[in-house]
């Protein structure tokens, strides 16, 4: 997959010397749904990916996406906090939210793509009594937990006219996992900027890094619902682009990063120098390392019932691009995950079972393939209490 004709970058409107990373057919167009039944997973709603990657800026995008398939509802279950490591990631990004605030001053928060409002009243909780207000936007809100005193959260996209719903004190705003999710990128970055009328405001936003996924060859990140993922140079940009002055961190084992916002001040953004070497080392390397372990599947069902662990998007896309190799034979036995909800369901397109780990351990399961490296430690160490002695693979480094 070399250069390609694409529309202009949607990030910096370059058009030349993009490159083609990811271009794949029948790919379903949410990856977190309980679907009851193998019959409904077989025939879910599928579109296309043409993942680019720009050579000017290193934004990535898929090319072929069409929002009007994306529909979220009740049966769409995101939830990871089963997991121990997650959860005490997001522990830290919101205490960094709470220090970001001066010690003497009140927390007045904003969140933009609030989802159930969890992270919100997190942000409350470890606030111990600072944070005042909190006021979250999300039209897909349905939540009947009361929320906590001084919280809101309305039921609406983030735009120009809610923008006299800012209340005037507001200090801190964030948006989590919610931009990547956009295919119009200056409308939605420049809602996210408007608020920021004062020095005394900053805006957080956490998304994954691009960079990882090309770095590591992680094929199963590009998935539908993540049109448009940045590296730290194209976010920069863009804030900056909308007057914002922007400095990105790693974090969730640098899978993700973490960029704090600010009015920009007269200063010069430093210049970016652009390399393609990662996106050369993805395109040349994503579709032997999937035979890779289409071959390692094989060997070890000779042994026994393979799974994978993890049926959120990694492990969807994982077991999706397998079953879909030409002349495939290799078969993932069934997807282990902690989430109850997804338990008893199928995955989409693949149609691959989700179990809990006790119902792959009965079911004779003698090799694992852990979807995150994240939460390596945590599923070895749940195994071993169990008594259950799989063998256990990875599939990309953790860093």
């Amino acid at each position: 997959m070399q250069r390609g004709p694409s529309d202009p970058c949607p990030v910096c409107a370059n058009l030349f010397g993009n490159l083609v990373l990811d271009h794949r057919e029948c790919i379903p167009t949410l990856q977190n749904v309980t679907l009851k039944t193998r019959e409904e997973a077989l025939h879910f709603p599928t579109g296309k990916l043409k993942i680019f990657w720009c050579a000017q800026c290193s934004f990535v995008w898929n090319e072929d996406f069409d929002p009007d398939k994306i529909s979220y509802n009740d049966g769409y279950n995101n939830d990871v906090t089963y997991s121990g490591y997650y959860v005490a990631h997001l522990e830290n990004m919101a205490d960094r939210i709470v220090n970001s605030v001066p010690q003497n001053q009140s927390i007045h928060y904003v969140e933009i793509g609030c989802g159930e409002a969890d992270f919100l009243r997190l942000v409350v909780e470890r606030a111990k009594g600072r944070c005042v207000s909190a006021t979250g936007f999300d039209p897909s809100f349905s939540s009947t937990e009361k929320l906590p005193d001084g919280a809101v959260v309305h039921r609406s996209f983030f735009g120009a006219d809610q923008l006299p719903l800012v209340p005037e004190a507001t200090n801190v705003i964030c948006s989590r996992h919610t931009i990547e999710h956009v295919q119009d990128v200056q409308s939605f970055v420049r809602a996210l900027a408007a608020p920021v009328t004062t020095y005394s405001r900053t805006l957080f936003v956490e998304t994954p890094d691009a960079n990882w996924i090309l770095r590591h060859t992680a094929f199963q990140d590009f998935f539908y619902e993540h049109c448009s993922i940045y590296t730290p140079d194209a976010i920069e940009l863009i804030l900056n682009t909308h007057g914002l002055s922007a400095k990105t961190a790693p974090v969730y084992g640098t899978q993700y990063m973490w960029t704090e916002a600010r009015l920009a001040t007269n200063e010069k953004p430093a210049k970016r120098n652009i390399s393609p070497e990662l996106a050369h080392c993805y395109i040349e390397k994503s579709a032997e390392l999937l035979r890779g372990w289409e071959r390692f599947v094989q060997k070890n069902a000779q042994q026994g019932p393979v799974a994978i662990w993890g049926a959120a998007s990694k492990g969807v896309t994982f077991a999706l691009l397998l079953s879909q190799l030409q002349n495939a034979t290799a078969k993932i036995a069934c997807a282990i995950d902690l989430n109850e909800a997804k338990q008893g369901c199928y995955l989409p397109v693949s149609g691959v079972p989700v179990v809990s780990p006790k119902k792959a351990q009965d079911m004779g399961v003698q090799c694992v393939i852990i979807m995150n490296p994240n939460y390596h430690d945590e599923i070895v160490r749940m195994a071993d209490e169990m008594g259950w002695t799989p063998k256990i693979a990875t599939l990309n480094e953790r860093n």
